[in-house]
């Protein structure tokens, strides 16, 4: 028993430590070092020249401008930070005018948020910046400036937000192999466990909700991490040529959107070969085995990934595709004929499969090699464009977000009102430090109910955490220079941690927090307790806020994501059926429906799972919604199968009936789109189109079986030989019958949901 408890705390540490040292690895922990360095050598001139308030204004422009800092290409970069630097000035300058006269205060401050917090319309860049905006308003109460000191404060804040744009900008030139080198090998590494996960959703014969949750969040993080690839990898080929980094990370990326693109198509193959071989294990084996052999592959050529190049390690995977072989051999030449025949095309389409993420994946392994210098046919910069996610800034999609129907909106309004109300409770009470009521009411409240929550209580158990971690160490340390060096890596932390851990890093931010205040006055363990009501009550103002003021229930938004989903359902589906009857087409309109497809049912999940963690009294139409989001995911499934199969292998001339079966789901998709959006659009009249296509379909696949020997083989190997037209013949009949009844089903599920989630 001690032994195994022993060991349990070895495992513990073990994990601990990874993760520590991921994220020591981390390009969050890099900006985390940048922002205090940058911090430092501000506040280290400041005392040499003995300027402290000058070095507080310089630091405060820094710590505005950073939140803008984030993944993605240099231009869009240096202007969020430029944006932060100069909305934060102009807001610093609002609140400290103003701060004069109560009575005008209120009114300026109300406007400030609501107007700030709106600029949120425009993405996620401009959320952060918005950011930016709202922290530069709280502080201002921090150090309230008079006369002409308001000027020179807020100049000495531009002059901060300045130098860390030119700071961080140099470190980011300096540092970006490494920080695009770990992106890609994050992406790696979840497209590894995405394999993984999908593999023994299949085996688990597909009807595990904690697996297709795990299965639906690991599809969002790798579209969040395929956009800022996508942004990162071809802004810089389009601004900065095609140089061998460059080349060689496009190539690797292209292969992992096209490696997902695989995984989400094969998964009915496999929930088939699970189900047909149920008695038959050994000739299923070989398959399962490459199904995870592949995931640790590339989950072990994300750990090599690094600016050194080193030679990776052999797989197993081709000794499995051989075993993989002798096995279909080996039932082949024990099944009973002609029966069998289907059993066999099943196993060799699964063969095709692994064979295709073999090849894949040994193109990533030759590329970190350095071995492959064959260039893709790239694309032109204005189709790379394309690829690249491009958010309007035009001032109309401000006007039309003035109203109740914009999230945004009602959020503006509900996050005002809190702060005014904050506000009030700390003038009221004169509490000491009472912004940081404000504060933590502007860091953790978000448009969704979900999210405020989670944040609300992570704030509050991270204060607290923090808070008896910090006053034991003040209570034990009596130097001010730990104070100052333990202020600092506390800091570096919770800026490291915000994105992806918000509990530790309210720990950290809370321990910088005492630290702070250790270096400037006595009583600083006194601060602790007003830390903590401060944050208790900023939490509980923005939980009763989302849950009583104009609340973003996701039942009121998720039919949005519902006709996206749907929508590039249908533009996926159309540039397969182009592709099928047309050859010659470019790949690049293909690649451009499958991202948008793949990012719109991510968009779905998400907002699926945000729905399943709100009350239960808010949760309308949750089995419709559910039923909807893993038809949509099944239909994306057997599309991208489709998809998969029609580019890499040769295919005959398509027959009018593939037009009509396709034109015919579409029709199904187009008609629940409308009842969605309130279309006058009359449903198509019954056509016998599909049932003629599958006939001639049905009809052509036992045309073809009817030329194969009806007795077992007498050849030497005594091998069943499958010709590729009876396998193209026999994937497409089925996956386009099996999107026609989910299209009926998807439209079926409308019908019934179009009032409720209204």
């Amino acid at each position: 028993m001690v032994s195994r408890k022993v060991d349990q705390v070895r495992v513990l540490v073990q994990e601990n430590l990874h993760s520590f040292f991921e994220l020591v690895k981390s390009a969050d922990f890099f900006k985390g070092f940048v922002l205090v360095l940058a911090i430092l050598v501000v506040l280290t001139c400041s005392l040499y020249f003995g300027s402290l308030e000058t070095g507080i204004s310089l630091t405060m422009g820094i710590f505005i401008s950073a939140p803008a800092n984030v993944q993605g290409s240099s231009r869009h970069r240096m202007w969020g930070i430029l944006a932060s630097t100069v909305l934060g000035m102009v807001a610093t300058i609002a609140v400290n005018f103003a701060s004069g006269s109560f009575g005008l205060l209120i009114p300026v401050l109300g406007l400030l948020i609501f107007s700030v917090s709106l600029i949120s319309v425009y993405g996620f860049r401009a959320s952060l910046v918005s950011l930016s905006g709202l922290l530069a308003i709280i502080l201002s109460f921090a150090q309230p400036k008079t006369g002409a000191d308001i000027f020179i404060h807020a100049g000495l804040m531009g002059i901060g937000g300045l130098w860390y744009l030119l700071f961080s900008h140099v470190s980011n030139l300096l540092a970006h192999k490494n920080h695009t080198l770990q992106l890609m090998a994050e992406a790696m590494e979840l497209t590894g466990e995405y394999l993984r996960t999908r593999g023994r959703l299949a085996l688990g014969k597909g009807n595990d909700p904690n697996l297709q949750i795990e299965l639906f969040e690991l599809q969002k993080d790798l579209n969040e991490k395929h956009e800022v690839l996508r942004e990162i990898l071809l802004s810089s080929r389009r601004h900065s040529g095609r140089s061998n980094f460059s080349r060689r990370q496009v190539l690797i990326f292209i292969e992992l959107v096209d490696i997902l693109e695989l995984a989400i198509g094969n998964l009915p193959n496999l929930h088939k070969l699970q189900s047909q071989f149920e008695n038959q294990p050994q000739s299923i084996k070989p398959f399962t085995d490459l199904l995870f052999e592949m995931a640790g592959q590339l989950e072990h050529l994300a750990g090599m990934m690094g600016p050194q190049q080193v030679m990776v390690q052999d797989s197993h995977i081709g000794e499995l595709l051989q075993e993989a072989e002798k096995a279909i051999l080996a039932y082949s030449r024990h099944a009973e004929y002609p029966e069998a025949r289907e059993k066999v095309l099943l196993l060799q389409n699964t063969l095709d499969y692994f064979l295709q993420q073999s090849q894949k994946i040994e193109v990533i392994q030759k590329v970190m090699a350095n071995l492959l210098e064959k260039d893709q046919r790239g694309l032109s910069p204005k189709e790379s464009a394309k690829f690249i996610s491009q958010q309007d800034y035009d001032w109309k999609i401000l006007i039309e977000n003035l109203s109740f129907r914009s999230p945004i909106f009602r959020h503006s309004l509900r996050l005002t009102i809190t702060v005014l109300v904050g506000f009030a409770i700390g003038h009221i009470f004169s509490l000491q430090n009472s912004y940081w009521i404000l504060l933590t009411i502007v860091v953790i409240m978000r448009p969704g109910y979900t999210l405020t929550k989670q944040r609300s209580k992570h704030r509050l158990y991270g204060t607290l955490i923090g808070g008896a971690i910090a006053v034991g160490l003040v209570l034990l340390i009596q130097n001010t220079f730990l104070y100052a060096v333990l202020a600092m890596i506390s800091f570096m932390l919770s800026f490291s941690l915000v994105q992806k851990n918000y509990r530790s890093s309210a720990i950290f931010i809370t321990i910088n927090t005492v630290f702070v205040y250790a270096l400037m006055r006595p009583d600083a363990v006194n601060v602790i307790e007003y830390r903590v009501l401060d944050t208790l009550t900023g939490a509980v103002l923005a939980i009763i806020a989302n849950s009583f003021f104009w609340p973003a229930w996701e039942y009121l938004n998720i039919q949005e994501y519902i006709e996206k989903a749907i929508l590039a359902n249908i533009n996926y589906l159309r540039e397969i059926g182009r592709h099928y009857q047309h050859k010659d087409l470019k790949d690049s309109s293909y690649k451009l429906s499958r991202k948008e497809a793949f990012l719109a049912i991510g968009d779905l999940s998400a907002a699926l799972q945000r729905m399943m963690e709100e009350p239960k009294s808010r949760q309308k139409n949750l089995a419709k919604i559910n039923e909807l989001v893993e038809l949509n995911h099944t239909f994306l499934s057997l599309a991208a199968a489709l998809g998969t199969y029609i580019r890499h292998n040769k295919t005959t001339e398509a027959s009018l009936h593939f037009g009509n079966y396709i034109d015919s789901i579409i029709g199904n998709l187009d008609f629940a789109l409308a009842m969605l959006t309130q279309t006058k659009v009359s449903e198509a009249p019954k056509t016998t189109a599909p049932q003629e296509a599958q006939k001639y379909l049905d009809g052509k696949y036992r045309e073809l079986m009817a030329r194969q020997p009806s007795v077992k083989p007498e050849n030497k190997s005594g091998a069943l030989t499958i010709p590729p037209e009876l396998q193209e013949v026999k994937l497409v009949a089925d996956q386009l019958k099996w999107m026609y009844t989910v299209s009926e089903n998807i439209k079926n599920v409308v019908r019934t949901l179009a009032r409720g989630v209204r």
